[in-house]
Parts: C-alpha cells; structure tokens; sequence
C-alpha cells in the first residue's frame, strides 16, 4: 500500500500589485475563451490573489485594472 504526504509542498511567488491584476485579467480571459472547462482553476486562484491583496487595502473590493493599448497596438496588430 502507497501512503503519500499528508501535507502539500507549497512554493511561493512574489509578484507587484499591477502583475496581481495582470493574472487576474488573464484568468477572465481564459474564462472567457474557455468557459467552463477553466472557470473552477479560475476561480480558486482568482479567490487566493484577492485574499492576499485584501489586507493591503483595508476592506477596499479588488477589481483588476485594465491597461489601454498605446496607439498603434490594436487588436491582432
């Protein structure tokens, strides 16, 4: 009989507060792109990147924000 580890190997990522926005745009995305297939995964990790920017900005509600394309970098250009 195989026993695994009753505990998970966390690893740690350090990213800014505009690279947290960053990944949760590219979560709606794929969302968006990929429905329900993506949407839990989304969801849990989207759940885990509010919880650490919630005590950070004292009760304030996270929303992404979102980075106008310069002129010139249209879509699909």
């Amino acid at each position: 009989m195989i026993k695994y580890n009753s505990y998970i190997d966390m690893k740690s990522i350090d990213f800014t507060d505009n690279e947290l926005n960053i990944l949760v745009q590219l979560l709606d995305i794929a969302v968006k792109a990929q429905g329900l297939n993506v949407a839990e995964a989304a969801v849990v990790l989207a759940r885990k990147v509010a919880a650490v920017n919630q005590p950070e900005q004292d009760g304030e509600v996270f929303e992404p924000t979102i980075v106008p394309a310069e002129e010139g970098e249209e879509k699909g250009e």
